[in-house]
């Protein structure tokens, strides 16, 4: 096994047993045995957001801000059983950029285990850096035909609840990385937008078709197509923001996504809409069909339902009883 995949297998070790802190800043997790209290961790803040601090001696002023990135970089002393040290604190605030993250960390570990503390804070620029390059490189180029799909479809629903005060902001978790489209006190949703000529719906993950704290789970699909007389994206954006107290939460999340202005060069329409509520007998995967479990060090899945089989479950329905199903 690489340097490189062994970091990486750590680290999910790491983010497997860390959770939030309730009173001191982070929670950290020791990531080399050899080096232990001096060496590398990973940590969570109280939010939720991941870092990895690295030991350095090096001159701190190489590590750039970038005030609208993900990614951000800093050097504090931090202190760890034994004393204060001076970490480079490399810090992910964006939940949907986690396997990236996970990619960064290991590329500064390596980094790390060749230079050791000396030039640490050097090497870890120069990683932030190229990252930061290569993720604005990507989101330049907008959505895939598949994420605009979808991002029409989960729009188009947030405008439908928005619209009767049902949903805010802060229900729309889909863009969060969060299991589900969205959450409320009473039901969760997930949306699944399919193009016209898709022969399948694609699931993603242990969670997506599982509920979450006890509560119903319904599935939307979403029928999507390309229609001159149909709705650019940011039609049903402004829509959605308009009836939403908090609409630069909308755009942030939008944003997040990789939605760019170009985006709005196609216009779609629904088409059918199916709903079902998700439960044992329906086409799944979930963490409980697994007799040992997820297996260690697996940490996403993605699978296919034939679009066909699904909608064999499910019924046809409209947007007005999908509002009806979180009153």
């Amino acid at each position: 096994m690489t340097a490189n995949l062994r970091s990486v297998s750590t680290l999910a070790r790491g983010w497997a047993v860390l959770v939030p802190p309730s009173s001191a800043e982070l929670s950290s997790f020791v990531l080399s045995s050899e080096a232990g209290e001096s060496g590398p961790r990973a940590a969570v803040d109280k939010e939720g957001h991941r870092h990895l601090l690295v030991p350095h001696r090096d001159d701190a002023s190489v590590l750039v801000v970038e005030p609208n990135s993900a990614l951000t970089t800093s050097s504090r002393s931090l202190t760890f059983g034994f004393g204060p040290m001076d970490y480079v604190d490399v810090a992910c605030r964006d939940s949907s950029l986690r396997r990236e993250f996970d990619q960064i960390c290991a590329d500064i570990l390596e980094a790390f285990d060749e230079d050791g503390a000396g030039r640490a804070a050097e090497r870890s620029a120069q990683v932030v850096g190229r990252w930061r390059r290569l993720l604005r490189t990507v989101r330049s180029r907008g959505l895939s035909p598949e994420q605009r799909v979808g991002l029409f479809a989960e729009l188009n629903v947030l405008r439908a609840l928005a619209s009767e005060g049902l949903a805010d902001a802060d229900n729309w978790t889909g863009p969060e990385a969060a299991p589900h489209d969205f959450e409320f006190a009473s039901a969760s949703i997930e949306v699944k937008g399919v193009g016209a000529d898709a022969d399948h719906i694609v699931i993603h993950g242990f969670d997506q078709l599982d509920e979450v704290d006890g509560k119903p789970l319904h599935l939307v699909v979403a029928g999507v197509y390309e229609d001159a007389g149909g709705e650019r994206l940011a039609d049903v954006l402004a829509e959605a923001e308009a009836a939403i107290a908090a609409p630069g939460t909308v755009r942030a999340k939008v944003d997040r996504l990789g939605y760019r202005s170009e985006d709005d060069d196609i216009r779609l329409s629904f088409g059918q809409l199916f709903i079902a509520q998700v439960t044992a007998d329906f086409p799944r995967i979930i963490g409980g069909d697994l007799d040992a479990g997820v297996p260690y060090g697996l940490s996403r899945l993605s699978y296919h339902i034939n679009r066909a089989v699904a909608i064999a479950h499910m019924r046809p329905t409209d947007l007005d009883e999908i509002r009806a199903v979180i009153k």
